[in-house]
């Protein structure tokens, strides 16, 4: 004889796989969608954001300005419907403090950069062939522009890398086995790689410039985990760009511009310079990191509390 449930049962049914399901998608007791769910919805829309520019403008040179802006309300959107945090919690803020680890990452990042020209100049891997510096409209406004292209470049990057996707992957990552520190050394790891593959599409990229980039990652996320901030690793990342490109006429990730203060002829091995791709596909690269690395030791060991 067929035995059927009765309606009691099909609901009880009903309801335990629509638990089931709500468990996998929303977390109640943080009464907000899962981590996975959260970063999977806010990259789908960064990623919508480069699209939409891309095929609107056909490659325009101010994509980086373009997502600078649109980060802005993606991030409050994230922070007052995903999240359900403050903006705080990314390492955004108006305050002295701020400010000062802004400076302080700038000053880093040009002193790091500058003793890395300076080893290549004296090494004859690197030789300077014309100081290219006008005192006219066209030049001036050029190198301001490369400046906000830049500064864009910085804060769109590590508000989404250092900011959003650490401070998500080290909630979702968290198991009471490695603990916490755990958590934050995995979520580390994967957006510093992450980083370093987002730039593997760039010209002349190959695997040494994807590892250095990823090691990159690592160590601007070393402040922003220490501090609850992303003042230093913006600060880092632009004059990192800026004095590597602008001032001394070095590749930035594969690209070169047109306004510099000067012209370079790189005629060292490429396993040093990094060849047409920059430092960054380089063993320059990588002494140029270890020092930010240790400039951020020291900085931060005097001058910064632990967040």
């Amino acid at each position: 004889m067929l035995c059927l449930p009765d309606n009691t049962t099909l609901k009880m049914n009903y309801f335990l796989q629509r638990s089931k399901m709500k468990i996998l998608f929303y977390n109640n007791h943080e009464n907000r969608l899962r981590a996975a769910w959260r970063i999977l919805i806010f990259s789908v829309l960064l990623l919508s954001g480069m699209l939409l520019f891309s095929v609107l403008t056909s490659g325009s040179s101010a994509f980086s300005i373009f997502m600078a802006l649109f980060i802005v309300p993606l991030i409050w959107f994230a922070a007052k419907k995903l999240d359900k945090r403050s903006i705080r919690n990314y390492g955004l803020s108006l305050s002295g403090s701020w400010v000062r680890d802004f400076a302080a990452g700038n000053i880093m990042a040009a002193a790091s950069m500058t003793f890395l020209f300076l080893i290549s100049l004296t090494m004859d891997w690197v030789r300077i062939d014309a100081f290219q510096f006008h005192f006219d409209i066209q030049f001036i406004s050029g190198l301001l522009y490369l400046l906000l292209l830049m500064t864009a470049v910085s804060v769109w990057e590590e508000i989404y890398f250092r900011g959003f996707l650490i401070t998500n992957l080290k909630e979702g990552l968290y198991l009471r086995s490695w603990g916490n520190r755990g958590a934050v050394l995995l979520a580390v790891l994967i957006s510093s790689v992450f980083f370093g593959l987002m730039h593997s599409w760039n010209p002349n990229a190959d695997w040494a410039s994807t590892l250095n980039i990823s090691i990159a990652g690592l160590v601007f996320a070393y402040p922003y985990i220490v501090t609850n901030s992303i003042a230093i690793p913006i600060g880092m990342h632009l004059s990192w760009n800026f004095f590597q490109g602008a001032v001394f006429g070095l590749p930035v990730s594969g690209t070169t511009f047109e306004h510099i203060l000067m012209t370079v002829d790189v005629t060292g091995p490429e396993v040093f310079t990094g060849g047409q791709f920059g430092p960054e596909a380089g063993a320059a690269g990588l002494i140029g990191l270890m020092m930010l690395l240790i400039c951020n030791r020291v900085y931060l060991s005097r001058f910064v509390h632990r967040g």
